[in-house]
């Protein structure tokens, strides 16, 4: 009679586990894919500068004409002669643009590289943005004068939101 209650024990310690309440255990969200970052080359740069045309600091999209003729006007408005806004395609292409403010000769600005990725929302929903990696070189403050570096580039066009990724670093050479 002790056999049979123990084995009707376990037999109980081993099934009743699986009679919980509720529903059963959501399946885990796969892993998200791995974000590709691609590089932004020479050829995606339409404006590079520290002549102080673009004063502000500043991360800043362009997708219409208007903003672009009047970014480049900006832009070049402290060069002798000022070049001619190499032409955008807007239906395919859009700018982004980013300013240090001011700092020094040696100073350099430059969007690194991009990327479009899933993120997730406040209210739990998912949607792609793009982000753009901004890195800021510090030099080795070796001139006090003021210089404003600038710099304009072109990547495909994305109609979502845009993060900048800021990163800093002081020159190799000092």
């Amino acid at each position: 009679m002790r056999e049979l209650l123990l084995l009707l024990l376990c037999g109980m310690i081993v099934l009743l586990p699986g009679c919980r309440r509720g529903r059963a255990a959501p399946t885990p969200e796969p892993a998200p894919a791995p974000v590709v970052w691609s590089a932004v080359t020479s050829e995606d740069i339409l404006y590079q500068g520290n002549a102080g045309g673009i004063r502000d600091s500043v991360r800043q999209v362009v997708r219409d004409p208007e903003a672009y003729r009047q970014l480049w006007e900006q832009a070049t408005a402290r060069q002798a002669t000022r070049p001619e806004a190499p032409p955008v395609d807007f239906a395919r292409e859009m700018l982004l643009v980013v300013g240090a403010g001011r700092m020094t000769p040696e100073d350099d600005i430059h969007v690194d590289s991009i990327a479009v990725h899933p993120e997730r929302r406040v209210d739990g929903r998912t949607e792609n943005v793009l982000s753009a990696v901004v890195r800021v070189t510090e030099g080795c403050r070796r001139f006090q004068v003021e210089a404003y570096p600038a710099e304009i580039v072109r990547v495909g066009r994305f109609d979502g939101p845009v993060r900048w990724v800021e990163r800093r670093e002081r020159s190799r050479d000092c």
